[in-house]
C-alpha cells in the first residue's frame, strides 16, 4: 500500500497580511489566520494521522495544534531570508536591485545573504526522505510547514530542480498530498487544496486570469473502464451528484467554457446553474482523440494493437493513440492554446472550464514543463475535481490540482 504525506502551510500571519518576508522570524497569526484554523480543524474531522510533524516556529506549531500534538522538527523550517527579513517585495527590489529577479528566476541565490537555496532544498528533501523512511506501507503523515518548504518538495516530486517552478506558492492552511507508491515512485496526488476557506489570497503569486478547470462527473464509460475519447457517454446518477457537490465548493467565475461533448456539457450546465454563470462551447477543450482505440478498454486496446501499446506505455514514445488519434503532447498543446485564448479574451478575472481527464493531465503536464515519460508524477484528475491555472503575462502557472473535497470522505 502507498504511503501518504500531506503538507499543510501554516495559517496567515501578521507578516503575510502585510506582504512581508519572514524566513526564520517568529510572529503571531493574524485574526484571519485564527479563522483559517477553525476551518482547517473542521476539515480534519478529528482523525489523527500516524505522524504529525511541524516546523519548530510558532506559526507552524500553532497551526498543527488544531490537528493534534505535533513533533517539532527544525529541518522543516522556512529558508533564512537574511536581510530580506521583515521587508516587502517592493522594498527588497529597491534596496537589493536584481536579487528578487534572480530568486524568482530559479537561480541558486542566498536571499538577503541568508540560506543558499540549494542548501535549503537539500535540507527539506532530506527531511522528506527521512520521513518516508520512517513510515510503514499504508501510513499517513501530516507535516505543517512553510510555503518555501512545500515549493522545494514540489520540485523534488516533479523532478524539476533547475529554473523556476511553474507553481504559485501554497495558500495559508492549504494541503498538498503526495503518494509514495510501492515502487518508491512519487506522485503529486493533490496540490494546494484550500477549499475549506472562503477566500484564498496568495502571497507573491503572479497577476493574471485564474482558470478553474473541472473534469466532468462520472460516466457509464468510466464505470466500464473505457477510453472514451471523442465517443460520448452520459453521466451516471453518481456523476451528477458529484458535480452538484463540487458546485458547493466552486469559486464564483464570470464565464464557463466547456468541451462540446455531452458529458462535459451536462457537467457545465450543473455548475452554471449553481453559479449563475453563462456557458460557452469551446472545441479546444475536447478529450484527447484515441483513434481506433476509441471506447475500448485497456485490455481491448492491447489486443487490438499490442506493438503500438508497447511503444507508448513501455518504451515511452508519445505516438498518436490508435495510430490515427492524438498524442498526449498534441492534446496538451491544443488545450493550452484554447485556455490561453479565452483567458486572454474573456474580460474576467476568474473563469471556469470543463474538460476531460487525459486532456487536463496533458495540459497541466505541459504547463509544468514535464514530458510524456514524466506524466505519472500527476494522476489523472478525479471525476468532478477542480484544477486551477493562473494565466499570467509570462505564461500559465499551476495554482491547484485535483482538488475534490467532496470525494475525500
Amino acid at each position: 500500500m502507498a504511503k501518504t504525506i500531506i503538507l499543510i502551510r501554516h495559517a496567515e500571519t501578521n507578516a503575510n497580511r502585510a506582504g512581508r518576508w519572514q524566513g526564520w522570524a517568529d510572529g503571531g497569526l493574524s485574526a484571519q489566520g485564527e479563522q483559517q484554523l477553525l476551518a482547517l480543524a473542521a476539515r480534519q474531522n478529528g482523525v489523527p494521522p500516524d505522524y504529525l510533524i511541524a516546523s519548530d516556529l510558532s506559526r507552524t506549531l500553532r497551526t498543527a495544534s488544531v490537528v493534534g500534538d505535533p513533533t517539532p522538527n527544525s529541518a522543516w523550517r522556512e529558508f533564512n531570508v537574511g536581510e530580506w527579513e521583515g521587508l516587502t517585495t517592493e522594498e527588497i527590489a529597491e534596496r537589493f536591485p536584481g536579487q528578487m529577479e534572480l530568486f524568482f528566476g530559479g537561480e541558486d541565490v542566498a536571499p538577503g545573504g541568508g540560506e543558499q537555496m540549494s542548501a535549503f532544498a537539500g535540507r527539506i528533501v532530506g527531511a522528506f526522505e527521512e520521513l518516508v523512511g520512517m513510515m510503514d506501507d499504508g501510513e499517513t503523515a501530516v507535516v505543517v510547514t512553510h510555503g518555501g518548504a512545500i515549493w522545494s518538495v514540489m520540485g523534488h516530486i516533479l523532478g524539476l530542480r533547475d529554473g523556476p517552478l511553474k507553481l504559485i506558492p501554497s495558500h495559508n492552511t492549504a494541503s498538498t498530498t503526495i503518494r509514495v507508491e510501492d515502487d518508491e515512485s512519487l506522485q503529486l496526488a493533490v496540490f494546494n487544496d484550500a477549499s475549506h476557506l472562503g477566500s484564498v489570497p496568495t502571497q507573491f503569486g503572479p497577476d493574471g486570469t485564474t482558470v478553474s478547470l473541472y473534469r466532468h462527473g462520472q460516466t457509464e464509460g468510466n464505470v466500464e473502464g473505457r477510453w472514451q475519447g471523442r465517443t460520448d457517454s452520459s453521466l451516471t446518477a453518481l456523476g451528477r451528484k458529484q458535480v452538484e457537490a463540487a458546485a458547493r465548493f466552486a469559486p464564483q467565475f464570470g464565464a464557463l467554457y466547456t468541451s462540446p461533448l455531452g458529458r462535459t456539457v451536462e457537467t457545465a450546465s450543473i455548475l452554471g446553474r449553481a453559479l449563475d454563470a453563462p456557458t460557452v462551447d469551446d472545441p479546444g477543450l475536447i478529450e484527447m482523440a484515441f483513434g481506433s482505440w476509441e471506447n475500448m478498454t485497456t485490455t481491448e486496446a492491447v489486443a487490438h494493437d499490442p506493438e503500438l501499446f508497447d511503444l507508448i506505455y513501455s518504451q515511452g514514445e508519445d505516438a498518436p493513440r490508435g495510430r490515427d488519434g492524438e498524442s498526449f503532447g498534441q492534446a496538451g498543446d491544443r488545450v493550452h492554446e484554447a485556455i490561453r485564448a479565452f483567458a486572454t479574451d474573456s474580460g474576467h478575472d476568474h473563469i471556469g472550464a470543463v474538460s476531460h481527464g487525459a486532456a487536463i493531465r496533458a495540459y497541466v503536464t505541459s504547463v509544468l514543463g514535464l514530458d510524456f515519460t514524466e506524466r505519472n508524477r500527476l494522476p489523472i484528475p478525479r471525476n468532478s475535481s477542480m484544477s486551477q491555472v493562473r494565466q499570467a503575462a509570462a505564461g500559465p502557472v499551476l495554482a491547484a490540482y485535483n482538488v475534490a473535497p467532496h470525494l475525500d470522505d
